[in-house]
């Protein structure tokens, strides 16, 4: 009697061993490679599928918000894509933690968790836009927030600098340096004729942030303006010289018509004379138009004999 109670224990043990044992071999293996991708408060979940293993999966991926609720809340569900966007459910200042399982006909992987994601300070920010206007010498350097997904950029980082750097094209090795700008805008006086190239960093003080660089950007400057002082001395300049050249031609014309016109005073005795009146009624009939010659003119006649 005891052998078969031993028996039939025995028996069921083994077949409760044999199921667990199937239960494990069956089971489907996990995702690998969890990982969360977010720049400018956007996030997506991203893995790899599960190792050493074939066949048409689906995954279901959850978030829970710490402090809000305790229980996960379903975002994507029987996709087959190896990652999932729970940007539009997410707040700017939520401390988050995800989760992804790989499912199969009814089958489940274990739950594969993040740590918590701190959205304000884990994010990554993406580059400034950056424009730069050239007059004359000067470049004007216009600096644009990084464009967040979920919040206006100075709602959350209000207190943020830039790092600005530029060089003169070709020579990136003199790198100059502009760090802790608070201005979006800045003017800068450089050298004539020479092409810049610039880029820039947005540094936040809240959790002491930096973003990822702008694209480089380059600009020609032109021939600057000159200053008021330069102007005025020039001016100087060119009356000092232009003053007493212009005496001098004055005082050269005037010789020149003292020369061609003498003031020489005629000897009294020729004044005498020219004041003769027999002399002048001579002078009258030599400067007097001459009268005109009448002449007629005479036809030949022939006669007859």
């Amino acid at each position: 009697m005891q052998s078969t109670v031993f028996t039939i224990s025995f028996v069921k043990l083994l077949c409760l061993t044999l199921h667990g044992m199937t239960a494990v071999l069956a089971e489907l293996p996990s995702p690998s490679n969890i990982r969360i991708t977010s720049i400018n408060m956007g996030l997506v979940l991203e893995w790899d599928p599960p190792q050493n293993h074939t066949g048409n999966l689906t995954y279901r991926s959850e978030y829970k918000w710490k402090s809000i609720r305790n229980s996960y809340r379903v975002v994507c569900l029987d996709t087959t894509a190896l990652c999932c966007d729970f940007t539009r459910h997410l707040n700017k200042f939520g401390v988050y933690t995800f989760q992804v399982r790989a499912e199969r006909e009814g089958e489940t992987s274990h739950w594969v968790e993040t740590k918590e994601f701190v959205m304000d300070e884990h994010t990554t920010l993406g580059p400034p836009s950056v424009t730069l206007v050239s007059s004359g010498a000067n470049i004007e350097v216009s600096i644009e927030d990084p464009v967040l997904r979920i919040s206006e950029f100075k709602e959350i980082y209000n207190h943020a600098t830039f790092n600005i750097t530029y060089w003169k094209e070709g020579q990136e090795k003199k790198v100059k340096r502009m760090n802790g700008i608070q201005l979006h805008e800045v003017v800068l006086e450089l050298e004539q004729w020479t092409r810049y190239c610039f880029q820039v960093w947005v540094v936040t003080e809240r959790f002491f942030k930096q973003s990822q660089p702008s694209n480089i950007t380059c600009e020609s400057t032109a021939k600057g303006k000159d200053r008021p002082w330069v102007m005025a001395l020039g001016m100087f300049v060119v009356m000092a010289v232009s003053v007493p050249l212009v005496v001098l031609a004055f005082w050269h014309c005037y010789r020149v018509v003292s020369f061609l016109r003498p003031k020489v005073k005629l000897p009294g005795h020729f004044t005498v004379y020219l004041l003769d009146p027999q002399c002048s009624s001579i002078l009258a009939l030599q400067s007097s138009p001459q009268p005109d010659e009448v002449y007629h003119e005479v036809l030949p006649t022939w006669t007859q004999g």
